[in-house]
């Protein structure tokens, strides 16, 4: 599940939180194939939400695929700030499909940022990897994958641009910090990390 930001009045948590590199943002990963990767502590889903907002506040569109176990629940990102009527939200049952939908969309040119919940166990076959990578650079949309890991399991996203290892943890009773570890970067040194502070969803804590 998403979490949402801190509410502004909370000020000694906000006084605590690191500077996050400006490379986490969405001009920093446009054109580029992002894959944020997690086991039972991810946190692939809150730390997404930031770019959701980022290009929905610049304008831009932003399309969400996956199938029908997809973590996309709509309350928690309207929680969160996403205004839900400006997301194309595609749910498919075939994962080939999901692959032809985010081929389509990037393709089309018209949207600034494309999220896909890939299946458990699915991973990202290297023929997706290498025709969605070609057209985000080509489009300058960022394609984010959103990708689940067994136990010892590691990453097969030898052509992504960018790999984060996502997780959260508990720090408060309904705060938690939210770190993407950026594993491989192809622009710049990897090992620096991107931290979010949030608060719980309704019911977690």
């Amino acid at each position: 599940m998403g979490m949402h930001a801190l509410d502004a009045g909370e000020s000694w948590r906000r006084q605590e939180r690191p500077a996050s590199p400006a490379a986490w943002s969405l001009e920093a990963l446009a054109g580029r194939f992002v894959e944020l990767r997690g086991g039972p502590a991810a946190a692939g889903l809150s730390v997404c939400t930031r770019l959701i907002i980022e290009a929905q506040q610049a304008g831009g569109l932003v399309a969400w695929v996956g199938t029908a176990a997809s973590a996309f629940f709509p309350p928690d990102l309207a929680g969160a700030g996403v205004d839900l009527a400006a997301v194309a939200v595609v749910r498919l049952d075939d994962e080939r499909k999901v692959w032809r939908a985010c081929d389509t969309l990037l393709r089309s040119g018209g949207f600034a940022l494309v999220v896909v919940d890939v299946p458990r166990g699915i991973g990202l076959p290297f023929a997706a990897q290498t025709r969605l990578a070609g057209l985000a650079h080509h489009h300058r949309g960022a394609m984010l994958a959103l990708t689940r890991e067994a136990p010892g399991e590691g990453s097969r996203s030898s052509l992504v641009s960018l790999r984060a290892k996502t997780e959260k943890r508990r720090v408060g009773h309904d705060c938690f910090v939210c770190q993407a570890r950026i594993e491989k970067d192809k622009r710049r040194t990897p090992g620096w990390i991107h931290e979010e502070w949030r608060r719980g969803t309704d019911g977690l804590c």
